[in-house]
């Protein structure tokens, strides 16, 4: 759900429940968009599987290598935590508000579950790029050290600042949607629905 769409909602719930099927079709959309983004991680995931193969195989130092099989491991992962995370935010539509709010609120968690994965993903690539320094270093000495800190620091600081903008939005989103929900709950103890 985009943020104006939840401003909208928001509005419309102000002024009287939005109809079911305005929270369908948020719900639908929303859905597709996380069919997307994790295919997409397969996607990538397949590809980054194929090009741990290929410098594996092709390139062949020891350098390589390891990078290669931190490749491997970082990419199991990811995509063993994204079958964990995101079971169960795919659910079928949703006919009432409570029941689409609980399923934006399960889906909200799950984005930052994967953003605080996401700085984990990122300690570990770190990991891994020291680990084939140390042995660049060992095998061809400083002469390529300049360029490749730069790489890894341009890297680094990109993926950085993407998971810090996304973080924030997505903790502003929860925040929120758990105000709708203590509304929503508040409406609904009152005898509204």
């Amino acid at each position: 759900m985009k943020d104006q769409e939840l401003d909208r909602w928001t509005s419309a719930w102000r002024e009287g429940a939005p109809p079911a099927s305005d929270l369908a079709c948020m719900a639908r959309r929303e859905r597709r968009l996380l069919t997307i983004w994790i295919a997409f991680d397969w996607i990538v995931g397949a590809g980054l599987l194929a090009f741990a193969a290929w410098i594996w195989f092709a390139i062949g130092t020891p350098v390589m290598r390891f990078a290669a099989a931190g490749i491997v491991l970082l990419t199991i992962a990811v995509l063993a935590f994204t079958v964990v995370n995101w079971r169960g935010s795919l659910a079928g539509d949703r006919a009432s508000a409570v029941d689409f709010l609980g399923l934006a609120l399960r889906r909200s968690s799950a984005r930052l579950r994967y953003i605080r994965f996401g700085w984990w993903v990122l300690v570990a690539d770190l990991v891994v790029i020291a680990g084939a320094f140390a042995l660049e270093i060992r095998d061809e000495g400083m002469a390529r050290l300049p360029g490749m800190l730069a790489a890894a620091m341009v890297a680094t600081a990109v993926a950085g600042a993407v998971l810090l903008w996304w973080g924030r939005r997505e903790r502003r989103r929860a925040e929120r949607l758990a105000t709708m929900q203590q509304a929503l709950n508040a409406d609904m103890e009152g005898g509204h629905e």
